[in-house]
C-alpha cells in the first residue's frame, strides 16, 4: 500500500514510475511532491511522500511486512475486517452510561442504536471502499468511540492515559478530532467532585457548589495523565515534518500534486471561503431528479459527487434537534462535536468524491451518544427514519464508485476564471440547466 510505502522512506520518482508500472501504485494519486537541488552536482532530486496521517499505515505495517509487500497485502480486506471496531466500542460507551444511570435505554435499545451508526450513516459506504481516504475514516472512528468509552471511565487514572493516547493516535489518523478533548474534560471533573452537586437554583449557584465540591489536584493530575500521550503525539508529527519536509510546521497538503493546489495557494487549506460551500454538501444537497425522458446511460435519480446532506442519507439526525433531556453531558457532548465540524467545513475539501458528507464520520458517534441520553422515545416516526437510513447508505455501499453502477452518479469539474483572472478548477455538485 502507497501509504505504507511513503512512511518508511521517501519514494525518488524512478521508484514511483516503476510500481506503478507494475500495477503497484498510483503515481498521478495525492502524493506530496518534494524538489530538492543537490549542491554538488545541481541535480533536481523529486521525492514523493504521503501528507496523510500516518497512523492506518502503521497499523497495516506489521500485516504488509508479514505479507512480503505491499502487493500482496490485501489493504481493502484489513480495512473491512476492522470496521466493526467503532460499532462495538460505541456500544459499550452506551452500555456504560446506561450502568451510571445517564442513558435511559436498554441493553437491546443500545445494541439497536450501534448497529444503526454502522449501517444507518455514511460510515457504512466509508467502511467498503477500502481505500486510503475511507481506511482513515474507518480507523479515526474506531479511535473515536475508543476515546469516550476511555473518558466515560475517567475515574480512573490508566483510562486518562488510555483517552489521551487515542486522542493522540486520532491526531495521527484524522486531524480534526484532536479537538473534541471537551468531552474528557467534563468527564474528568464529575469524576474529581468530592460530592454530587446541586441540581437546583440559578446557573451560577450550581456553578459556584461545583466549584467548591471540585478537588482540583486530582482534576489537574488526571488532564496531566490525559495530556502527555496528546503532546508526545504533536511532538512526533514535527519530528516527522521535518524529517521528511525540512519544516515541522510542514504537513505536506500545501505540496499536494493535485488539481485544487490553486485555490489551497489562495486561501489556504482551511478558509471561511470554503464554509458555503460546505455547508451546502453537509446540510442542503438532495439527490438529483432527472425529467421523465433521460439518456439510458444516466439514471431517474442521480446523486452529486458532492454527496447529499446528512438528514437525507441520515433522517434519525433529526430527533437531536429536540431532546426530551438536557443535561451537562448533552453540553459535553455539543461542544465536542462543534469544534471538530467547524474545522471540516472549513477545510479547502468538501469530501469529493462522496455518496454522503463523509468528513461527518469524525464526529457522529458524538450524536449517537446525544440521541441515547436526550431520552427521546424511539417511536414508528423514528423507527421509519431508521429503515430508510439502513435502505439508503446500503444502497451507497453497494454502488459507490462500484462498477455498473455509474448512471447514479453525477460529478464534472470546470475551470473557469478566478477572482484574479487566473483559470481556476471547480467541482460541480448539479448539472447545468
Amino acid at each position: 500500500m502507497r501509504c505504507v510505502f511513503a512512511l518508511l522512506s521517501p519514494l525518488t520518482e524512478e521508484d514511483i514510475v516503476g510500481r506503478h508500472r507494475r500495477g503497484e501504485l498510483d503515481m498521478f494519486n495525492d502524493w506530496a511532491v518534494v524538489r530538492r537541488v543537490d549542491p554538488a552536482t545541481s541535480k533536481v532530486e523529486v521525492r514523493y511522500f504521503n501528507s496523510f496521517p500516518v497512523f492506518p499505515a502503521v497499523l497495516m505495517y506489521p500485516f504488509v511486512a508479514a505479507a512480503g509487500s505491499a502487493l500482496m497485502f490485501k489493504d481493502a480486506q484489513f480495512v473491512v475486517g476492522i470496521a466493526g471496531l467503532g460499532p462495538a466500542l460505541l456500544f459499550l460507551a452506551l452500555e456504560k452510561l446506561r450502568r451510571d444511570g445517564r442513558n435511559p435505554r436498554s441493553a437491546a435499545t443500545n445494541a439497536a442504536l450501534a448497529s444503526l451508526f454502522a449501517l444507518g450513516t455514511v460510515y457504512f459506504y466509508s467502511a467498503v471502499q477500502g481505500s486510503v481516504w475511507f481506511a482513515a475514516h474507518v480507523v479515526g472512528v474506531g479511535l473515536t468511540c475508543g476515546y469516550i468509552l476511555a473518558s466515560l471511565s475517567s475515574a480512573r487514572l490508566l483510562w486518562c492515559i488510555v483517552a489521551g493516547a487515542l486522542v493522540g493516535a486520532s491526531f495521527h489518523t484524522r486531524t480534526p478530532s484532536l479537538l473534541g478533548v471537551a468531552l474528557f474534560a467534563y468527564e474528568s471533573a464529575r469524576a474529581s467532585l468530592r460530592a454530587p452537586v446541586r441540581t437546583d437554583g440559578s446557573l451560577s449557584e450550581r456553578a459556584g457548589d461545583a466549584w467548591a465540591k471540585l478537588q482540583k489536584q486530582q482534576l489537574v493530575t488526571r488532564w496531566a495523565f490525559f495530556a502527555a500521550p496528546i503532546l508526545f503525539a504533536i511532538w512526533l508529527t514535527f519530528r516527522i515534518n521535518q524529517a521528511r519536509f525540512g519544516d515541522p510546521w510542514e504537513f505536506g497538503h500545501t505540496l499536494l500534486n493535485v488539481v485544487w493546489m490553486e485555490r489551497v495557494k489562495r486561501w489556504g487549506l482551511f478558509s471561511y471561503h470554503y464554509l458555503s460551500r460546505n455547508l451546502t454538501c453537509a446540510f442542503t444537497l438532495l439527490p438529483i431528479v432527472n425529467p421523465v425522458k433521460h439518456p439510458e446511460n444516466v439514471a431517474r435519480i442521480q446523486f452529486s459527487g458532492m454527496g447529499v446532506a446528512l438528514w437525507v442519507t441520515t433522517p434519525m439526525y433529526l430527533w437531536l434537534l429536540w431532546p426530551k433531556v438536557k443535561g451537562a453531558l448533552h453540553w459535553a457532548l455539543w461542544l465536542t462535536v462543534l469544534p471538530i465540524a467547524l474545522l471540516d467545513l472549513t477545510y479547502q475539501n468538501s469530501g469529493w468524491l462522496q455518496f454522503g458528507y463523509r468528513f461527518s464520520n469524525d464526529f457522529a458517534p458524538y450524536l449517537f451518544v446525544l440521541l441515547a441520553i436526550g431520552a427521546r422515545p424511539f417511536a414508528g416516526l423514528f423507527r421509519l427514519a431508521a429503515g430508510f437510513s439502513v435502505a439508503l447508505n446500503y444502497f451507497g455501499a453497494l454502488s459507490f464508485q462500484r462498477h455498473g453502477y455509474e448512471k447514479y452518479y453525477w460529478a464534472q469539474t470546470y475551470t473557469v476564471p478566478t477572482v484574479d483572472g487566473t483559470p481556476g478548477l471547480q467541482s460541480a455538485t448539479y448539472p447545468p440547466d
